[in-house]
């Protein structure tokens, strides 16, 4: 006779969003050890209740899938708690303030490093410049990084010790010809003196992967860069990933990883990697991304491409024959349009279909270009807390100052990709992690006819972006035999008019089977 296996772990009176089609509702969950052993109804997961089984009984509040974001930069993110954070800051004044304040801290010459600043935040609608900063540290080198991750400023003395050139791309100067301060996409990764240390990301990976927790996601497709790698190498050998990771390496790691044959395979249920991210443009915020017409606060500027055409097809080109899916940074009109074409020219549509290329943010998306890569099966990897951040027409949005109302209205054409049935992921760029956040800007986009239902934006944080990793037999629904991560959110949504979406909360985070956070 054979010995009756119980359940580690069950939640019971839920309603449970699959994300199954062929089962789309359920009561109960029963789980062992980190996989999903039983969906299906309060009766049927009751004979699983062993004398040793954790049971949470819900109030038929919804259980759904772990959320995967699928763009995040989590040890980068988990820095705002190390360095200065002037992410929550409501004027330039203010900002200026908290660097003042850290300057009384630090020796003379040390340097004062902040992050997250957003001028769309503040009441002066500018950017901070090194006029701003050079009175309140004269004697302390300062660099500020905008929350785009496309732009620094740093105050005089910063500029020097960095020895920056005037003449190079992106060293905006004022009209006598000197430096403003402010640092557009200008390459900073060789400046060792301001790059944080293995301990740094470290602790920035761990701040990271628990506010991931807090905000119910399991899994992200991170940006790993060459200098954090062995912090999650360390964190990953160490079996101390509190999140799974999906990797997306740099191109300046591109040559490594085809000597050592890494394919999109490579790793386990914890940690892979199996993308390389390609820069083709920059930020709207910082005027970098790359315009068909002109900036409407800014005549004749356009942006600028940071690969020429023949550069752009040779890494297309090279990714995609290494077996590494590309997971290229395109924003602007024309950048987009430019790297579908590369894409078109490269690679065979049926051979794109299966590596699932991506296109990171396509922001400023025209209908034609999704129209002609519908054959190509692209990937458009999205950010809807975007939209309900900058996006929002009429409220003096960063969108719609710099490219206009018009152009806002179709930015982030979040329908037309569905309607075209092309696979859309959301991610969040960290600007700010919260899938409960992003999802507004999917649900209440300015155009009406750009929206998804609910159900489809939980699809893009969930189903989606497991196929594009290609672990949707591992995680992305809640089915038998996947592993049981997991998030139960305060409202039954069944219940809950799209208007109130704004009052849902995560009560419970399920990492494997196992509780990971609980409000």
């Amino acid at each position: 006779m054979s010995k009756q296996l119980f359940a580690d772990f069950i939640i019971q009176k839920a309603n449970v969003w699959t994300i199954n089609e062929k089962q789309p509702r359920a009561e109960a969950i029963a789980v062992y050890q980190d996989t999903i052993l039983k969906v299906g109804s309060n009766e049927e997961i009751e004979t699983l209740i062993g004398p040793e089984t954790k049971v949470i009984n819900l109030n038929y509040e919804t259980v759904i899938p772990g959320f995967i974001d699928a763009h995040t930069h989590i040890a980068w993110n988990g820095m705002n708690k190390i360095y200065l954070d002037l992410g929550s800051t409501k004027s330039l004044q203010e900002a200026i303030d908290l660097v003042q304040q850290e300057v009384e801290k630090k020796e003379t010459g040390e340097w004062i490093i902040g992050r997250s600043w957003d001028q769309s935040n503040w009441s002066e609608q500018r950017y901070i410049t090194a006029e701003d900063l050079d009175p309140v540290s004269p004697e302390n080198p300062v660099i500020l990084r905008h929350v785009s991750g496309h732009f620094e400023t740093v105050n005089t003395l910063g500029f020097q010790r960095l020895a920056l050139d005037i003449n190079q791309k992106g060293v905006d100067v004022d009209e006598q010809g000197n430096p403003t301060g402010t640092l557009r996409d200008v390459e900073l990764s060789g400046k060792t003196e301001i790059r944080p240390k293995f301990d740094d990301f470290i602790k920035g990976l761990k701040f990271g992967m628990d506010e991931c927790l807090s905000l119910g996601i399991t899994s992200v497709h991170d940006n790993i860069t060459f200098e954090n790698l062995p912090a999650y190498k360390y964190l990953s050998d160490k079996k101390e990933l509190l999140i799974r990771i999906y990797g997306i390496i740099y191109e300046d790691m591109i040559d490594e990883a085809i000597k050592l044959r890494l394919q999109r395979d490579f790793g386990d249920k914890w940690f892979r990697i199996g993308a390389c991210k390609l820069m083709t443009d920059g930020a709207i915020s910082s005027r970098t991304a790359y315009l068909f017409d002109d900036y409407s606060d800014l005549e004749g500027e356009k942006g600028f491409a940071l690969y020429d055409e023949q550069r752009l097809d040779e890494m297309v080109s090279k990714v995609h024959k290494a077996n590494i899916q590309i997971a290229a940074h395109a924003i602007g009109d024309k950048a987009i349009s430019n790297l579908i074409t590369a894409i078109m020219k490269n690679i065979k549509p049926e051979e794109c279909r299966q590596a699932l290329h991506r296109i990171e943010h396509a922001e400023l998306l025209l209908l034609e270009d999704i129209e002609r890569s519908k054959e190509y099966g692209l990937v458009y990897s999205m950010q809807p807390n975007f939209v309900w951040r900058w996006g929002m027409v009429g409220v003096n949005g960063m969108y719609e100052q710099r490219i206009g109302t018009e152009r806002t209205m179709i930015n982030n054409p979040f329908r037309w990709v569905q309607d075209n049935d092309q696979l859309i992921v959301f991610g969040s760029d960290g600007m700010p992690l919260g899938p409960l956040y992003g999802m507004k800007g999917a649900l209440f986009h300015p155009n009406k006819k750009l929206r998804l239902t609910l159900e489809e934006a939980i699809r893009c944080y969930t189903l989606y972006p497991a196929k594009v990793s290609g672990e949707e037999r591992l995680k992305g629904s809640i089915e038998e035999g996947k592993l049981a991560d997991i998030v139960i959110l305060s409202h039954n949504l069944d219940e809950l008019d799209v208007e109130r979406f704004h009052d849902v909360d995560i009560n419970y985070t399920i990492v494997g089977g196992k509780i990971a956070y609980q409000k």
